[in-house]
């Protein structure tokens, strides 16, 4: 009978975990650490991404007047003012953007911007206007 061979685990030398084409560049641990996912770019721009592919298939698909007249109407919609300490909905570009429909993380988790609590007008009118 063989005995067998039992082989001591060992630590490596540096941090470097990562094997294949995710692999970091940096020997030191911080600098792996900070390294992003390659799909967080991507992520971070699919909603602009699918706009522009939707009003290419418009003006492919209708010519371009349909996406011109589309994107002058976001366009407007972002420029519709409120006071700084009112929070802004975006109830007319959700519509226009189909985004109205959806359910997403931000509904559930709120985002500091979308909070419920009102800062006080006359402060934040004053910080905005520079009259401190």
């Amino acid at each position: 009978m063989e005995t067998s061979v039992k082989v001591t685990p060992q630590m490596p030398s540096s941090f470097k975990e990562f094997a294949g084409h995710v692999e970091p560049r940096d020997e030191n641990c911080a600098a792996q650490l900070r390294f992003g996912h390659p799909l967080k770019q991507s992520e971070l721009n699919y909603d602009q991404h699918r706009q522009n592919l939707n009003l290419q298939m418009l003006r492919n698909r209708e010519g371009l007047a349909a996406p011109l007249k589309l994107t002058m109407e976001l366009k407007s919609v972002s420029k519709v003012g409120h006071l700084p300490f009112l929070p802004s909905t975006n109830v007319a570009r959700d519509v226009l953007t189909g985004r109205d429909e959806l359910i997403d993380y931000t509904d559930i988790f709120n985002l500091a911007e979308n909070s419920e609590i009102m800062a006080q007008p006359h402060a934040v009118m004053e910080k905005n206007l520079g009259i401190l």
